[in-house]
């Protein structure tokens, strides 16, 4: 596998394993987290992602793991771009405004990882719009790529790429209809706590689809033989 297959495949898993990881540390190795955000976060929504991995031992794994992830992240982008220019997917206008938006998402999450755990003003802003410029940066920049790679499914080298686009386009989807349910809960229901936990329940299953994403991009380089190399 080439180099940035093995660097999409990074991205994708690591953040899964470093949430996880993050929380159950917190959660069984003693820190200040509440027994009352101790639960399976998927179906209970006891806490946010935020919550689980703010202190305690969980904080610092999350950053040793995350801050470097960033980086990755950014190298991916670049070579998202480069891969569609290469198997002539879209313009290069379409790929460069991808890698924007990719790129812009992986430098608001070093904010966002760096301020987790911080206390003040700005440490609040930071997170606040750490992780939405992240969240928002790359859930854009993933549906236009799909937006690109859907309709030449079945001609991008010889069909080979067609079930991973196929895959790449399901995810994404259940993030963006996942969003939609993010906004809908407002408008049906009028329990905050109730609220709260759809929301920590939506938020953990967004994060899930978002980082397998990169681990589709994987098989698509791999598939593709693409080395990154111009």
């Amino acid at each position: 596998m080439k180099r940035p297959a093995v660097n999409a495949l990074l991205v994708g898993l690591l953040p899964i394993l470093a949430v996880h990881a993050a929380y159950l540390v917190n959660a069984f190795a003693g820190s200040e987290l509440e027994a009352r955000f101790v639960c399976i976060p998927y179906t209970e929504g006891c806490v946010s992602i935020s919550r689980a991995a703010r202190s305690g031992p969980g904080l610092y794994l999350l950053r040793v793991v995350m801050i470097p992830v960033a980086l990755l992240l950014l190298v991916c982008w670049r070579d998202v771009r480069r891969w569609l220019d290469e198997v002539g997917a879209c313009e290069a206008r379409r790929s460069r405004i991808i890698f924007g938006l990719g790129a812009v998402g992986a430098v608001f999450m070093v904010f966002y990882v760096t301020a987790l755990g911080s206390d003040g003003e700005w440490y609040r802003w930071l997170r606040r719009y750490g992780v939405t410029v992240y969240f928002g940066g790359t859930a854009l920049a993933q549906l236009l790529l799909v937006g690109v790679l859907w309709p030449a499914r079945r001609s991008l080298c010889d069909g080979r790429l067609a079930g991973p686009i196929v895959m790449l386009t399901g995810l994404v989807s259940l993030q963006w209809l996942l969003g939609i349910a993010s906004v809908a809960k407002r408008l049906l229901l009028d329990d905050p706590e109730l609220m709260d936990r759809i929301e920590n329940i939506i938020e953990w299953w967004f994060g899930l689809p978002m980082s397998l994403v990169f681990v589709v991009v994987a098989v698509l380089f791999a598939r593709s033989r693409f080395t990154g190399v111009n």
